[in-house]
């Protein structure tokens, strides 16, 4: 997984912006197979959904996949889940992918890189349609891509608060040295400690970010949803008060 992202990330106009954790899964459609580990990569790419799936076709062969038996035990895997809000249907490709939401060990890793996944048609992402492939547990990071890999603390899951938006910094791309404006969202937190706001990162704290293929990420603040407008209110009037004096 981790030669195929390089690769990934070598590609023309193509960056690797997020990583999931690797899950392992029961093995379907044949439960006597070995247990299969799948992991989901959010990318940002210029290039056009057939042309994408050609280079990823070539890069499996480039990672030891070979012809054989649809669903068998294989080395490598590379399937387009979702592009932005496109939909694409060929002899060769259908996206959204046509059975991503009948496989736990898709959602289940689809969720924990991007937890506002939708449909094109803007319907939520969820659990409701699983029936196959149930994960039984995570076997870890991608190697080479822990600084890419969601801060999972905070992953919405039954039961627990949705999260918003309330501020974001950086961008997709590659770039040099640590994005400035994550030197605002720094302040935003401040602001959100000193408020006893709760909050989370979206994919992981920018101080985190290592920069270890060029990656330029962007950040989200995240509180729960209910605390959005109260959090919204005290960080713009942060923002609209004057410094103080000793203030840089």
């Amino acid at each position: 997984m981790g030669a195929a992202l390089v690769r990934i990330d070598e590609l023309v106009d193509t960056t690797v912006i997020a990583v999931s954790r690797v899950y392992e899964s029961e093995p379907w459609p044949d439960p006597d197979h070995p247990p299969f580990a799948n992991a989901v990569a959010v990318i940002e790419t210029g290039l056009a959904p057939d042309v994408l799936l050609g280079m990823l076709k070539e890069i499996e062969r480039e990672c030891g996949r070979t012809s054989g038996l649809a669903n068998a035990p294989r080395a490598l895997d590379l399937d387009i889940l979702l592009m932005e809000d496109e939909e694409w249907v060929s002899a060769e490709l259908t996206i959204p992918h046509p059975r991503m939401l009948e496989r736990d060990f898709v959602i289940a890793p689809l969720l924990e890189v991007d937890p506002f996944a939708a449909l094109p048609d803007g319907t939520p992402v969820g659990a409701d349609e699983v029936r196959h492939g149930r994960v039984t547990g995570v076997l870890g990071v991608v190697p080479g891509f822990e600084a890419v890999t969601r801060d999972i603390e905070h992953v919405q899951r039954d039961g627990e608060p949705a999260w918003t938006e309330v501020a974001t910094a950086g961008g997709t791309g590659r770039g040099e040295g640590y994005p400035a404006a994550g030197a605002a969202l720094m302040f935003e937190r401040s602001v959100l400690d000193a408020e006893g706001i709760e909050y989370a990162w979206d994919p992981y704290p920018p101080e985190r970010w290592s920069n270890p293929y060029g990656i330029k990420p962007r950040f989200r603040l995240l509180v729960p949803a209910s605390l959005g407008d109260k959090a919204r209110l005290v960080l713009a009037e942060a923002a609209a008060a004057p410094p103080e004096i000793g203030d840089v």
